[in-house]
């Protein structure tokens, strides 16, 4: 696979064996082994999906407009700012309001919105000796 980086370099990804190299203009860069290299995927995939949605913010907030106007709690994001203003375009948005009426909504009646989840992590509780 070759990835063209403008007309200066060229980025290549390549497998021998068991070690996947990846090359720029015909140089190493750097040799993995394939389970490094399925680690880096899938953080090049997260980050990729993630440059996406900002890519495709407007996109996607008119489209959790058109979900939340029909009472379907379901997020396309976990962006907060996508989020609000999502609902501040249900709330709104002139042409939502007209073609899709309350009486039309017939949506899950639940203030909750689920979809993509956002887990946050704490340091573990202290165990308390009670002795």
């Amino acid at each position: 696979m070759t990835v063209l980086m403008g007309t200066v370099s060229e980025l290549t990804v390549r497998q021998e064996g068991e070690c996947v190299l990846l090359l720029r203009n015909g140089q190493l860069v750097a040799s993995l082994p394939w389970q490094a290299a399925l680690l880096l995927s899938k953080a090049l995939r997260v980050k990729g999906k993630s440059a996406e949605e900002f890519a495709k913010r407007e996109q996607v907030i008119f489209d959790q407009a058109i979900l939340t106007r029909l009472g379907i709690p379901f997020g396309l994001s976990d962006d907060r700012y996508i989020l609000k203003s999502a609902a501040n375009e249900a709330a709104w948005n002139t042409n939502l309001r007209r073609y899709i009426r309350p009486e039309r909504a017939r949506g899950i009646e639940s203030k909750e919105t689920f979809g993509r989840a956002k887990i946050i992590q704490h340091a573990p509780r202290r165990q308390v000796d009670e002795s």
